[in-house]
């Protein structure tokens, strides 16, 4: 059996696997809906993995889109643009990108063995300099440069490079498909052409596809006893935000997080009500219970604070419903009786309570 025949079963095989355990029967989620979503979420990580995994390259990097309103995987905001792309400890790269009217902009380095295990390094846009034009420079490098404001060091075991663009508008920026962001990185220094690819070359990036869809399915949960304490497995209830640790793979430090599940059934409208705090960005989005959001390029499933009508204190009444109530702040869910709602809250500034959370009859509300 040749090397890449060998690599590509091994793929075929993991994907049945992830089938079986993180999807099937045997697994958590039971619904048609529910396999159908786990299915969806396994292609959707199989093609980006596919986009940044098989050709990548650490000698010549290119940024990926890592979410699209097609590709979405491991939990995306409508409000964010993410890019990655591979990298190794041993190169030094240069990142050069522009704020581009973005409120928050980040970049994080995930760092482990053979995948990513958790955030190696991080940087915000409040921490390094931007130009007058919006442009920025950073350096990532193993030694620091004369000036360290704008440099990344590479922890050992870096892997990938993701970045976070982040936007407070009226609309969506993820359903402005022809929004562009200027965003490039390059080696410092210069290494020899690879050439055409090569046996081993391509058997190599078949795995890399493999490790990637298996660190984010089957041990997606590897070495974790307990869930955080942000994430409530307690149906319409929340519990504190707060900022997971560097142990968290592709989080972001410096984001307080609140997730919880939603039930609504039939005839029920969920009122979630709570003050906005100080801080870059806050958002709340709708999800599938494998963590895609619903669909933001035709209703509306997210809401942040250049969208949500308040009472002019930063008090927020938001309403989850399968129909408009004829009310603020409707999320719409579709007719789906259950799934995850998710806040984001970038570089808060103080303390923050739980959003709380009513079920009631649709139609005893206002409107």
């Amino acid at each position: 059996m040749t090397e890449s025949r060998r690599a590509f079963r091994e793929l075929l095989e993991l994907l049945d696997r992830i089938d079986a355990q993180y999807i099937g029967e045997t697994g958590e989620y039971k619904s048609a809906l529910d396999v159908a979503d786990g299915h969806r979420l396994v292609l959707h990580g199989l093609r980006r993995a596919l986009g940044s995994q098989l050709e990548a390259d650490t000698h010549r990097p290119v940024f990926q889109r890592a979410i699209t309103p097609t590709t979405k995987f491991g939990g995306d905001s409508p409000d964010a643009i993410y890019h990655e792309c591979n990298v190794s400890a041993d190169v030094s790269y240069r990142i050069r990108g522009n704020m581009a009217g973005a409120v928050y902009v980040s970049l994080s380095v995930q760092s482990g063995g053979s995948e990513a295990e958790g955030v190696g390094a991080s940087l915000n846009s409040e921490q390094f300099e931007v130009k007058p034009d919006g442009s920025f420079e950073i350096l990532l490098s193993r030694t620091p440069p004369a000036d360290t404001r704008n440099w990344v060091q590479m922890p050992e075991g870096a892997l990938n490079v993701l970045t976070r663009h982040y936007f407070e508008e009226a609309g969506n920026v993820m359903a402005d498909t022809a929004r562009r962001l200027d965003l490039e990185i390059s080696t410092v220094g210069d290494f020899p052409s690879p050439g055409e690819p090569t046996v081993e070359s391509i058997s190599a990036g078949i795995e890399r596809v493999s490790r990637w869809m298996r660190s984010r399915t089957l041990e997606e949960s590897k070495g974790r006893t307990t869930m955080p304490s942000w994430v409530s497995v307690v149906p319409n209830r929340f519990n504190e935000p707060e900022k997971p640790g560097a142990g968290m793979a592709y989080a972001a430090l410096d984001i307080a997080y609140a997730m919880a599940p939603f039930h609504v059934p039939p005839g029920k409208a969920l009122v979630m009500s709570g003050h906005f705090p100080a801080c870059r960005y806050a958002g709340v989005v709708l999800w599938s219970r494998f963590r895609q959001s619903f669909d933001y390029m035709n209703r509306r499933v997210s809401l942040n604070r250049a969208q949500t009508v308040t009472d002019g204190a930063g008090n927020y009444r938001i309403v989850l419903a399968e129909r408009d109530p004829g009310v603020p702040n409707w999320l719409d869910t579709g007719g789906r009786t259950s799934g995850f709602m998710y806040w984001r809250f970038l570089l808060p500034e103080e303390p923050m309570a739980a959003p709380r959370c009513e079920l009631v009859d649709i139609d005893s509300l206002p409107g």
